[in-house]
């Protein structure tokens, strides 16, 4: 069985590969070569700790984004004297 820390790890628009050091890894995007001059290398908890914080950005924007349709349905159902308004 091959080492699984040897092999390309493809994560959306960009890829993290394996350096010759084996503590690091280098994201390119997918039309890159990987290498140290077309990416960026860092240790894996430091990628780790990227994509923790991609994460919590996203938890926020989709939070912000269901205020924002919450507000755009209760805005709608105001204008309408027939509908019920369920944020009120």
């Amino acid at each position: 069985m091959p080492d699984p820390r040897a092999l390309r790890i493809d994560v959306g628009p960009f890829h993290l590969a394996p350096t010759p050091d084996a503590s690091t890894w280098t994201a390119a995007s997918r039309g890159d070569a990987v290498d140290a001059a077309s990416g960026i290398t860092a240790g894996w908890n430091e990628w780790v700790a990227f994509a923790a914080r991609v994460l919590r950005a996203d938890e926020l924007w989709r939070s912000v984004e269901a205020r924002g349709d919450a507000w755009d349905e209760g805005f709608a159902a105001a204008r309408d004297s027939a509908a019920v308004n369920p944020y009120r």
